[in-house]
């Protein structure tokens, strides 16, 4: 999903720019940052997610211009940081991978919008439904929170590149079609497996690098 310069409108960049500039002025002003400050360990792994990032994102398929697929892991990186810190971690993420030549700088917006605030939310979104409306068990909190939830919000990034290149006019219908959308399940089921690895591993072995995970209320009684 890393789309190229050159092949949409100053329109579609002035959309792009200004979400993700909305986006970001949000986490800046209301991310934790209380819960880093003087917290090394916080902000090793906060280091280190990023740059694990950073390598998943610049390791795409290409398939085509504009028509590329690699593990985001974004539901995962929001259960551990929360939505602001999770925002971040991708965007510096993508920033690398820009660097690198393997994204378009112009297009950096629209691609951080795609990759980052799209599943960011998604994932928080669920995340908050699932603490609200379901049982608080440990199961849950891995199956819906990371699985499903890893599914859903790849699911919907995949859909909107797939819009944003037929209606910015990168591709037509016919070609995403027969080269896009029938790849969106593979990649679909890979990620929701890889999401919901990490979560269950970190929260065995790391459970207080999991920010949303609490083993009083998912562990402790059930």
């Amino acid at each position: 999903m890393n789309l190229s310069d050159g092949h949409f409108s100053p329109l579609w960049v002035g959309i792009g720019w200004i979400l993700f500039a909305l986006a970001i002025i949000w986490s800046i002003r209301t991310a934790p940052w209380h819960k880093i400050k003087g917290d090394s360990e916080a902000q090793h792994v906060f280091i280190g997610t990023t740059v694990i990032l950073f390598f998943l994102w610049i390791s795409s398929a290409s398939i085509g211009d504009g028509l590329s697929f690699h593990v985001l892991l974004v539901t995962a990186v929001t259960l551990m940081f929360g939505p602001q810190f999770a925002l971040f971690a991708a965007s510096l993420a993508l920033v690398g991978v820009t660097l690198m030549g393997k994204s378009g700088g112009m297009m950096f917006g629209v691609n951080a919008v795609l990759m980052a605030v799209i599943p960011v939310s998604i994932s928080w979104i669920m995340a908050v439904l699932a603490y609200r409306y379901l049982e608080r068990h440990f199961f849950v909190f891995v199956l819906f929170n990371a699985f499903f939830a890893a599914a859903a919000s790849t699911f919907v990034a995949l859909l909107s590149a797939a819009a944003v290149m037929w209606l910015g006019g990168l591709h037509e219908t016919e070609k995403l079609t027969q080269s896009f959308l029938p790849y969106i399940p593979m990649m679909v089921i890979p990620e929701a497996f890889a999401n919901g690895l990490v979560i269950l591993t970190l929260v065995i072995l790391k459970p207080q690098w999991v920010s949303c995970f609490d083993d009083d209320e998912f562990l402790k009684g059930k």
